[in-house]
């Protein structure tokens, strides 16, 4: 994925922006969070392990790790982050992955987030299929999915490890609409 516009998300109270150092901490933070770290795939050893995410345009490949950071607009404090992993440019498609702390859910922020981030996926980095996993218990994440017009697409058993053991994964897909070419 080479692209020349950053994704945008329409929220009020949010943006997206790429990821700097200053933000490993907060990310890292509410990714230990139980009410985050359950229903998810993390398994954060060290902060250093989000460095590879930090924004450095001069590493950026077609099949690189895309990841930014959602800020707040008013303090521009990381509240959440969104990008596409599993890339594979050659098929056009990528994966879909999203958190947020819980002091912003039920905001609107991952449904418009979500939104944005799969409508540049498909206009602007040449993505047909947008696909998203998620963890069967993660009823809130499976809504965003559903509201920003995903369709589920079947349970993935045993589709991969979470800290150490097997875990059952809903598939979502937004494919983008070819009618009529």
């Amino acid at each position: 994925m080479l692209f020349s516009v950053l994704p945008t998300i329409q929220h009020p109270d949010v943006y997206a922006r790429p990821i700097e150092r200053p933000d490993i901490a907060v990310w890292s933070e509410y990714l230990r969070d139980q009410r985050v770290f359950e229903h998810t795939s993390w398994n954060l050893q060290s902060d250093s392990e989000l460095e590879k995410y930090v924004w450095e345009v001069q590493s950026r490949t077609p099949d690189s790790l895309f990841r930014l950071a959602v800020a707040c607009v008013h303090s521009n404090r990381l509240v959440g982050t969104f990008g596409f992993h599993t890339v594979f440019s050659e098929h056009c498609s990528a994966e879909l992955a999203y958190d947020l702390a819980p002091t912003h859910w039920g905001r609107g922020i991952g449904t418009a987030g979500a939104q944005g981030f799969t409508r540049w996926a498909h206009q602007s980095a040449g993505v047909t299929r947008v696909q998203a996993t998620v963890l069967q218990s993660n009823v809130r994440s499976r809504a965003v999915l559903e509201k920003s017009g995903f369709v589920q697409e079947g349970l993935l058993r045993s589709y991969r490890q979470v800290r150490g053991r097997p875990g059952d994964f809903w598939m979502y897909a937004h494919v983008e609409d070819h009618a009529g070419s």
